[in-house]
């Protein structure tokens, strides 16, 4: 006869096994029909429950073989491969270089793609060992900043992902207005013509459509997918942004992820914002480096205060081609609003940064994270209102995790004092 103690073991264990399931399950997708766009572009679509088949064990057989294998690296060795891992990183890109170097001279490409494949092999031998060293400090902070749910001795949901190559994400819009419509994930090996071709065919289905595909730094599978090319900091701060959409999703907005607008907007933001926090503390318990951040201000504030001077400013030259924009498209001057794009666009490859197609896509796709410059939304300054108002992190989130429908965040922010800023003028509206 099973005892009392075995009983509560095995049920904790089915409880556990039903969560991750239901984890899983709801990082898969939101089942849309087949659309036009999947007609036209689902051949390159990736194949997420499968990836979600081969990837979602890694983590756990891991942990198994850490308790049956002996050798398993103790913390000053995984210091070590932390740090080797990222520096790694600029030699990585350093060689890849030198095989776009050789292809473009049409020298002997054998001895750097030699060296790069080195470089490659050496990083992925790491991988297993800083995923999971990264993993333990996201653990930890989001347990000291009191965010992560406790199920009995199990953390919930737990912090789990795999470095991946970008991801890569189709992105609509119509081209008479700036609005984010459907989504379709691609295979991260799209090559860049095959790509410009999906667009093309995209585009041709609807004259009124604007495609675009986009270069992702991470995505909510579960294991999340992190691309391994950014630095141990920006890293934490991705792979914490990732995790909040995984404890978002048992909440009211983060289940609205899919509703697009504001609410999709509110999600990412949200994610961003406490992302910061728990990557700072992270970095924190892994390097003993304290990042001093300065107190926030309204993009269109800081825009206003600054001299103009003689420097390129992304950001600010960004923030003006969206408003110029919004000011042709309200007009209805689309054929104008896609000129002045284009030679925007020029404008920044010229000045170093290599925009291969500016459309009203780019900025639905970049705009639904209201802290970059390509928004003109008043969302993060609402959500910036908010974090001021509450002691914590906890408090913040418990606050705005409630939020599932269009307005209900501006109320929220209101409430605390927040008042609305003209995005043209910068100035407060009265």
């Amino acid at each position: 006869m099973p005892t009392v103690s075995s009983v509560f073991r095995r049920s904790r264990q089915a409880l556990f096994a039903v969560l991750v399931l239901l984890l899983v399950l709801t990082s898969v997708g939101r089942g849309d029909h087949v659309s036009d766009l999947r007609i036209a572009a689902g051949a390159y679509e990736q194949d997420i429950a499968r990836w979600e088949i081969t990837h979602f064990m890694d983590k756990w057989l891991r942990r198994l073989g850490d308790i049956v294998l002996p050798g398993t690296p103790n913390a000053l060795q995984r210091a070590a491969a932390v740090s080797e891992f990222f520096a790694l990183r600029d030699e990585i890109t350093h060689a890849s270089d030198g095989v776009e170097r050789a292809l473009a001279t049409q020298a002997s490409v054998e001895a750097p793609q030699q060296t790069l494949a080195a470089l490659l092999a050496r990083r992925a031998k790491l991988q297993s060992v800083v995923e999971e060293t990264l993993e333990g400090a996201i653990t930890q902070a989001v347990r000291d900043l009191g965010v992560i749910d406790s199920l009995g001795p199990v953390q919930w949901p737990p912090v789990d992902f795999t470095f991946e190559k970008r991801g890569l994400v189709l992105v609509l819009s119509p081209r008479d207005a700036i609005e984010r419509l459907d989504d379709l994930l691609l295979d991260p090996g799209v090559s860049l013509p095959d790509q410009v071709g999906i667009e093309r065919e995209v585009e041709a289905l609807d004259d009124n459509t604007a495609a675009l595909s986009v270069r992702i730094g991470g995505v909510a599978t579960y294991p999340a997918q992190v691309s391994p090319d950014r630095s141990l900091h920006g890293t934490l701060e991705l792979v914490a942004h990732e995790w909040l959409h995984h404890w978002l999703i048992f909440r009211p907005l983060g289940r609205k992820v899919f509703a697009g607008g504001e609410l999709q907007s509110i999600n990412e933001t949200v994610a961003n914002i406490a992302a910061q926090e728990i990557g700072d503390h992270a970095l924190e318990l892994l390097t003993g480096k304290v990042v001093h951040r300065p107190a926030w201000i309204p993009p269109s504030v800081r825009e206003r205060d600054e001299p103009p001077g003689d420097e390129f400013d992304v950001r600010r030259e960004m923030r003006a081609t969206r408003l110029s924009l919004d000011a042709l498209l309200d007009d209805g001057r689309v054929a104008e609003a896609e000129a002045y794009l284009e030679k925007r666009r020029l404008e920044f490859v010229a000045n170093g940064f290599n925009i291969r197609k500016l459309n009203t896509a780019w900025f639905a796709f970049n705009g639904t994270y209201a802290d970059s410059p390509e928004s003109i939304s008043p969302i993060e300054g609402q959500l910036r209102a908010i974090r001021a108002d509450v002691g914590g992190l906890a408090a913040f989130l418990d606050r705005v995790a409630g939020v599932d429908r269009v307005g209900q965040l501006e109320t929220l922010a209101l409430d605390v004092g927040w008042q609305p800023i003209d995005t043209a003028t910068g100035l407060v509206l009265r």
